[in-house]
């Protein structure tokens, strides 16, 4: 960017198993282009590589446009508001939430406030 903010791109698979009639497992995978914005986009070029296992939270967005031939287009990518590593700390050292804006966690905050840290819906 002219200002010197950051952005990185990626793709994350996710898996999507299911049997068919016969009962075979069948494998497949979808890839969703992943957009990461301000100090996140500097961690996640920093740590994330090839099979790191990551959550992301951030909204669905679609894009519009004409391809050389005149043909409308479209496609889905996830703008991403923060993301956390997943993996052991032994595989990666630096494990630890990003966000671009601190929040507290709703849910967090309200389990702290009852005295109870179960996830008990009731």
């Amino acid at each position: 960017f002219q200002n010197g903010g950051q952005i990185a791109t990626f793709n994350l698979a996710i898996g999507d198993d299911y049997r068919d009639k016969q009962g075979n497992t069948v494998k497949r995978t979808h890839w969703i282009p992943i957009v990461v914005h301000g100090n996140s986009a500097d961690v996640a070029r920093q740590y994330l590589q090839k099979g790191s296992k990551i959550c992301v939270t951030g909204k669905l967005v679609q894009e519009s446009w004409q391809d050389q031939n005149g043909n409308n287009r479209t496609a889905l990518k996830v703008a991403t508001q923060s993301f956390e590593m997943l993996d052991s700390k032994a595989n990666n050292e630096t494990q630890q939430p990003t966000k671009d804006k601190e929040k507290p966690d709703p849910l967090s905050a309200a389990a702290e406030q009852d005295g109870f840290d179960d996830d008990i819906p009731f």
